[in-house]
């Protein structure tokens, strides 16, 4: 089952570094994943979770909103 967040939720799906499989809305203010399971390599420059599986549903001090969320 498909899973959202709000643009404004500090969560890896909606992370400027999660590189999982994820689409926004047309009006950049949700994010969809095929699931909060769903991982992706977190691609910060620096961090802890460098190089990581992540789980679309996580979340760490480093997120940055991802540039196409309004």
């Amino acid at each position: 089952m498909a899973q959202q967040y709000p643009g404004t939720w500090k969560q890896c799906a909606t992370c400027a570094f999660w590189t999982g499989a994820r689409e926004c809305d047309r009006f950049g203010q949700r994010v969809t994943v095929g699931s909060g399971m769903d991982k992706g390599k977190c691609a910060i420059p620096q961090g802890g979770w460098r190089h990581q599986q992540r789980q679309a549903n996580a979340s760490c001090k480093d997120w940055q909103k991802w540039p196409i969320l309004k």
